[in-house]
């Protein structure tokens, strides 16, 4: 099989896994205006669905830089797959199929913290491995911004997991929101110039 009917294989199932994730977080979105009195709206949780809404469309638009990959193995195919599941399995976190025992989706997600933010943080250094994985020139082209991106996500995971306050997880999910809508600006509205 050449390398372009591979990448392309890869591509669909790539599609399916972040498409799932998506489809998650738009269902999730819907219930509460559906029922928002049983899933109470919050800001924290709202501030986390929208940065991992964002964070998704970015890595899928970014993803099409696969195709500079010149030799690929199961071990780089198996590695994507396992990436683009994290972001589904965070959709899962943000949007359970129950919330009854923690009343609000803040309430679980907050109850959660430290799976929640551990799979930013696993996101974050996969990110890391992905872009190693399309090459070097791909590493200078991101800039300094990029590493200063996963240093802040890794530092936000931290304090996310240790911190209980309701105040600080407002800042977490509002700082890196802020970052999010920030680097995508500024980076991605680039693309056909790199």
């Amino acid at each position: 099989m050449d390398i372009d009917q591979l990448y392309m294989h890869i591509r669909v199932v790539l599609g399916i896994l972040l498409g799932l994730a998506i489809t998650k977080l738009l269902t999730g979105i819907t219930s509460i205006v559906e029922h928002p009195r049983r899933y109470k709206w919050s800001w924290i949780h709202m501030g986390w669905v929208t940065w991992a809404l964002l964070s998704i469309v970015t890595f899928w638009w970014w993803e099409f830089r696969l195709v500079e990959v010149k030799s690929w193995t199961f071990e780089s195919y198996l590695f994507i797959i396992v990436y683009g599941s994290l972001y589904f399995v965070l959709t899962a976190l943000l949007f359970p199929s129950d919330v009854d025992e923690y009343r609000s989706y803040e309430g679980y997600l907050l109850h959660r913290r430290p799976w929640f933010f551990g799979l930013i943080a696993m996101i974050t250094v996969m990110d890391l491995v992905d872009t190693v994985l399309k090459g070097v020139s791909r590493w200078h082209a991101l800039g300094a911004a990029y590493p200063i991106h996963a240093v802040l996500m890794l530092g936000i995971a931290a304090i996310g997991i240790s911190s209980e306050s309701r105040q600080t997880q407002i800042a977490l999910a509002a700082a890196a929101l802020a970052y999010q809508i920030a680097y995508f600006i500024f980076e991605y509205f680039t693309v056909l110039a790199t």
